[in-house]
């Protein structure tokens, strides 16, 4: 048995119907592979307004069942009460549960794990065969100056909430419209890249950020907890 989840980040979604095209490119390029669940890992808005949270859902209906959480563009109550999603959102996919963890800091683009959501997210994965967490800022550096200003500032925090949660087999997030993978505490750290952008390997070009195919990633994971990561951007 395995389960499939499909991983989107920062869509940053605004008035330009041009912005929920690209998020609707890569959500269609993944249909034939039949996935399980979505998450999006932050930044679904790219200025926290009601009417780009319903230009999310509005792509997002009739797809499998998915979670949003906030990043450091999203106004985080705005986009609970638009999107039906609760502080610590979950979702069942197969054998797989996952916890959406809110680690935004009002004003700032850095992430910081609070205890609340800790303890939140300790709740939530009671019971739980597999989890994956879903967070917005990586907890990892990747040694881009840029974004490495800009991380999870705590992830201490993050390897105490694993190690008292049930099998966690992955930690999901995004941010730095880059593909990422690491690891924390032997848990694989994966980063989908940019729905809205691509990150620049230069971290002295300006602009920083520029336009490409949007992309995504696709986490298959065992039974057995075996975790095979892909990614792919809609050309």
């Amino acid at each position: 048995m395995s389960a499939t989840l499909l991983h989107v980040s920062d869509p940053h979604l605004t008035a330009d119907p041009a912005s929920a095209e690209r998020l609707r490119q890569v959500l269609d390029l993944a249909a034939p592979r039949r996935p399980d669940a979505i998450v999006a890992t932050g930044d679904i808005s790219d200025h926290g307004e009601p009417a780009e949270y319903r230009a999310f859902a509005e792509v997002m209906a009739d797809r499998p069942p998915w979670l949003a959480i906030p990043g450091n563009h999203d106004h985080p109550a705005t986009l609970r009460a638009e999107l039906r999603q609760d502080r610590c959102p979950v979702l069942e996919a197969g054998h797989v549960r996952v916890i959406g963890l809110d680690v935004t800091v009002p004003g700032e683009d850095h992430g910081f794990l609070r205890d609340d959501a800790a303890q939140a997210a300790e709740a939530a994965a009671r019971g739980a065969h597999q989890v994956v967490l879903a967070l917005h800022q990586p907890p990892v550096l990747i040694g881009h100056s840029y974004v490495d200003a800009i991380p999870l500032t705590n992830p201490e925090a993050l390897v105490g909430l694993l190690g008292r949660l049930p099998r966690v087999v992955a930690v999901l997030s995004g941010h730095v419209h880059t593909p990422l993978v690491s690891s924390l505490a032997g848990v694989p750290v994966l980063g989908a890249p940019g729905v809205a952008s691509e990150l620049a390997v230069d971290p002295d070009r300006r602009p920083l950020m520029f336009g490409g195919a949007p992309g995504m990633a696709l986490h298959r994971i065992g039974d057995d907890g075996t975790v095979t990561t892909t990614f792919h951007h809609a050309a």
